[in-house]
């Protein structure tokens, strides 16, 4: 009788498990966009900006020209405090902006785009951090390629219910 009993729980532990591990695994969890450790050790100097002006955000981002800028910087990549000294040689650009483009825009291009959940973003440039929406955001790589241009790859986030466009851009 004893091994039946065994027998039993190790199959409830292995159904419980399984359906643990399923439900872990579920596609409604945002991913995490930021980046690894490596990318983290860099910072974001701030060379102009914040700025509400379109015309700097359009250039980069055509898809933005007729949204309203809530606010815009832009700089280059440094090293952190503590990180070993920068070699000579190219530099890297950034360009974040917080763009309202109106809650049906967002909706439309997180539709069209298949934007999924995805975790804040941490790297947006300090200046800004006040304007990126509270609660969940939509990104993903359809829409990063959308805005992504030859010479600035993006990661974007929509707020569909505020209407607001969080982009960071790279031009390396």
């Amino acid at each position: 009788m004893s091994s039946r009993l065994a027998r039993r729980t190790a199959a409830v532990i292995a159904v419980a498990a399984g359906t643990f591990t399923v439900v872990g695994c579920s596609s409604d969890a945002p991913v995490d966009r930021r980046p690894s450790t490596t990318a983290s050790a860099v910072a974001k100097v701030v060379t102009a900006g914040p700025s509400r002006d379109i015309d700097p955000v359009a250039r980069r981002f055509p898809l933005l020209a007729d949204g309203n800028v809530d606010g815009w910087a832009a700089g280059t990549l440094d090293s952190a405090p503590g990180a070993s000294e920068r070699v000579p040689g190219p530099t890297t650009y950034w360009f974040d902006a917080v763009v309202d483009v109106g809650p049906g825009r967002a909706t439309a291009w997180a539709d069209e785009y298949h934007a999924e959940p995805v975790t804040a973003p941490d790297p947006v440039a300090a200046e800004l951090r006040d304007l990126v929406p509270a609660g969940g955001l939509l990104g993903g790589r359809h829409l990063d390629d959308a805005f992504s241009s030859g010479e600035w790859r993006a990661t974007v986030y929509l707020s569909p219910p505020t209407g607001r466009v969080v982009v960071l851009g790279i031009d390396d």
